[in-house]
């Protein structure tokens, strides 16, 4: 199978060896996405994601609080793939795929503003191809982004792994997330002797900045090209630098061509690949800090026409 075949396009092969002519059933496949403009297909990039769960639930928990119906789209674990059979001669028995859980988080008092969790399995695989790699199938994930579009103003696609593959046939919008564990405000920095105090060069925020996008964004480079609609930054620690220094990194950002979206600092360890508690998402005063970022990503989202794919995007450029 050719790489970087859209999602359609691999459901139309598939139709196809059913008797279906291929370009008729390509047609009705990429007519079937075709729908509801407005609702923006939202994926996080990051080239860690352990934990950047709750970032990414306080988000999406601001974004309902900010009277948006959003629908966070949970891959489930894939562990139910592999065969843990019995030792012996007995053939194992095959594996059961989890079936679709939906769970509504919170809605406001006038109905406008929800947050849903939806979980489910987002592609099967086939049989080897002639390279000896498994044909995978999205139309699952296909299916349920399409019959969840008129319910809702954002899908968040959450995958259980793989954070750093930009998924170009589903989503509309990318958002780049740099976990930050070390602020490199100063270079080359070495401890004092006979103290527990730290020397070092002091950065520009112009080179502060191109320091950020190099540990943070570098694994995007290992892809094709993918507008991202902007940068989130979780700092680990607190912030050692003032807010004259952050709007200067921010603008350099900016003249890159990265929009800041906003700075978050995490105090606590987050619980590792889980998003917070249904409680925490529901509380205004946990959410609150995540409404200025929210509100940011909803105008960068809303400032350039929404497209069903990347495939619709390159085809209508």
């Amino acid at each position: 199978m050719p790489k970087h075949q859209s999602t359609a396009a691999q459901a139309a092969r598939k139709d196809a060896r059913g008797g279906v002519k291929y370009t008729s059933a390509l047609r009705a496949r990429e007519a079937k996405t075709i729908a509801t403009p407005d609702v923006h297909v939202l994926q996080f990039l990051a080239e860690r994601s352990g934990n950047l769960y709750q970032l990414v639930g306080g988000i999406a928990a601001a974004l309902a609080h900010r009277e948006q119906r959003v629908l966070v789209l949970k891959e489930a674990s894939d562990s139910w793939t592999w065969n843990f059979g019995r030792r012996g001669r007995r053939k194992p028995e095959p594996a059961t795929p989890p079936e679709p859980e939906t769970t509504p988080v919170w809605a406001s008092a006038s109905g406008s503003g929800t947050l849903v969790t939806h979980t489910c399995v987002w592609e099967t695989r086939g049989p080897a191809s002639n390279r000896g790699f498994p044909e995978r199938d999205r139309s699952l994930l296909e299916t349920t982004v399409h019959d969840a579009r008129s319910d809702y103003d954002v899908i968040v696609l959450l995958p259980y792994r793989g954070w750093a593959y930009p998924n170009r046939e589903i989503a509309t919008a990318f958002v780049a997330i740099g976990e930050v564990d070390d602020f490199p405000h100063t270079d080359c920095r070495v401890m004092l002797p006979g103290t527990l105090e730290e020397q070092g060069v002091p950065l520009s925020p112009e080179q502060c900045s191109a320091v950020l996008r190099e540990r943070c964004l570098s694994f995007l480079f290992n892809h094709l090209a993918v507008p991202v609609d902007g940068l989130i930054w979780q700092l680990n620690w607190k912030l050692p630098v003032d807010a004259k220094y952050l709007a200067a990194v921010d603008c350099d950002m900016d003249r890159a061509g990265l929009h800041t979206l906003g700075w978050t600092t995490q105090d606590r360890p987050a619980l590792h690949q889980q998003l917070p508690e249904a409680h925490q998402l529901q509380d205004p005063d946990f959410v609150q800090p995540y409404q200025q970022i929210a509100a940011r990503l909803r105008r960068s989202l809303d400032s350039r026409p929404a497209v069903t794919s990347m495939a619709g995007r390159s085809s209508n450029s």
